[in-house]
């Protein structure tokens, strides 16, 4: 990236009111770049997140820390971030130890379905505006053209992930001991797996930290089911940074383009694949069908056969894995063409974590195998193609 583009990201997005009516100027604009990263996207945020832009008027709550000490600013056109704590939903359709659990989230999934706390990664916003006033004096999402599954951008700790609005918190007409609708900083099981925190509903979380970004309107909700919503969600991380990088540098935030196609989003069982070399299926009570694959490569291998698509093109290829201990790596052969993967590392054998590969395909049947001849590869739960 130019080093112009990085400095415009550094002078503050100008809001005359910190309203969903408002449109900001940029000031000091340079050229927007094509691509950005999301240490500059966060930085930008940073930069605009100024008492100039503050959405609230009184301060929402951290719900981990319990502290009323949380700011909502719009740092683009539309546009709103706060930063707090995260702490753990666990609600929804995936059962949960937590004795908190319910098995409802606000919102569903394309399909009427509760949203899965374990499989999709979502946030949580206050069920309505605990002051009763209109405009509310707390961010209320109702007011900023927000609605169920709004895309967000979250950051913590070096790391960036996509998230959907799933929950809500604590609305007037319910009576609790220790939380209401001003509360903000709660997120699911998948969002604190993805981002590295750890993700028990009753002893995970994490204090401080976590930058949400949500990005309002029709056109950046989310659709699909609880198997591929994770994995439509992450397809639109750099679109989303690239939009608002190109926003805060005096752009427009335009709305998100199609991702790679992604078929019909079918899954394939790694414990289904072709084994060879000694992988072998264990048991894994978090691994969708509750089996994973162990000791593939060094030899080991596993090769999913008649992975069938309509039109020839490039998909995106969600794998779902672990990799506890280390970084590893795997060659993924697609049809003859190899290309050799990295896969960060995973926390614990509890955490199974999703990393989207792009994988050109023909129409009709292919064959896609996961191989490291010198090394281990991580353990594989499943692809969704």
């Amino acid at each position: 990236m130019a080093a112009a583009s990085a400095i415009a990201l550094a002078a503050p997005f100008a809001v005359g009111h910190a309203d969903a009516a408002t449109t900001p100027t940029a000031v000091g604009a340079a050229p927007a770049a094509t691509s950005y990263t999301a240490a500059q996207v966060l930085a930008g945020v940073q930069q605009n997140s100024t008492a100039a832009n503050q959405v609230n008027s009184k301060p929402h709550i951290n719900t981990m820390t319990r502290a009323q000490n949380v700011n909502v600013y719009q740092v683009a056109p539309g546009v709103y971030s706060y930063t707090s704590g995260m702490a753990i939903d666990t609600d929804g359709s995936d059962s949960d130890p937590d004795p908190d659990h319910q098995g409802e989230t606000t919102w569903q999934d394309s399909n009427g379905q509760a949203l899965g706390a374990h499989h999709v990664p979502f946030y949580v916003l206050g069920d309505d505006c605990w002051d009763r006033k209109s405009p509310c004096p707390h961010f209320y999402y109702k007011e900023r053209g927000m609605s169920g599954r709004q895309f967000a951008l979250m950051f913590y700790n070096g790391k960036v992930i996509g998230s959907i609005f799933g929950d809500t918190q604590t609305a007037n007409s319910q009576t609790t001991s220790d939380n209401d609708s001003r509360e903000l900083g709660e997120a699911s099981v998948k969002a604190a797996q993805l981002l590295g925190i750890p993700s028990s509903g009753t002893t995970g979380g994490v204090d401080n930290g976590v930058t949400v970004v949500m990005f309002s309107g029709s056109k950046w909700v989310v659709n699909g089911t609880n198997s591929n919503l994770n994995t439509n969600t992450q397809a639109l991380v750099q679109t989303a940074l690239d939009s608002l990088g190109a926003s805060m540098n005096g752009g427009t935030t335009p709305p998100p383009t199609s991702p790679p196609p992604s078929g019909g989003n079918v899954s394939y069982e790694a414990e289904a694949a072709t084994l060879a070399g000694g992988t072998t299926v264990t048991n894994c009570a978090h691994c969708s069908g509750g089996k994973k694959l162990s000791y593939l490569g060094n030899g080991g291998t596993a090769t999913f056969t008649n992975v069938s698509e309509p039109a020839a093109g490039s998909y995106t290829m969600s794998v779902s894995f672990m990799s506890v201990g280390q970084a590893r790596s795997a060659v993924v052969t697609v049809n003859g063409v190899k290309q050799t993967v990295s896969f960060p590392e995973t926390p614990d054998y509890n955490t199974v974590v999703t990393k989207d590969v792009t994988v050109q395909l023909k129409a009709g049947n292919n064959t896609i195998q996961f191989s490291n001849p010198t090394a281990g590869a991580p353990n594989l739960d499943r692809i969704i193609v």
